[in-house]
């Protein structure tokens, strides 16, 4: 079962920023993910409906998306 982001914190125009991590061959990373929404629990509703595509994204790597037709930014640490 997929957990809900640990947190959505206002970008300003930036949008919402969400972290999250995903577990690869035994390590974790740390991503973050910015969603232009009008609030917060829009952003982590776009977050939970879109999280394949989001996941995917991460695995692959891409930096930058969109996900239905909310522009996001991905960033892994």
């Amino acid at each position: 079962m997929q957990q809900a982001p640990l947190a959505a914190r206002s970008a300003e125009s930036s949008g919402y920023v969400l972290y999250f991590q995903l577990a690869s061959n035994g390590t974790r990373r740390a991503c973050s993910l910015t969603i232009q929404a009008e609030s917060a629990n829009e952003a982590a509703r776009i977050f939970r409906e879109n999280w394949g595509e989001i996941e995917s994204m991460a695995r692959d790597g891409v930096s930058t998306g969109m996900v239905g037709s909310a522009p996001v930014s991905l960033a892994m640490s």
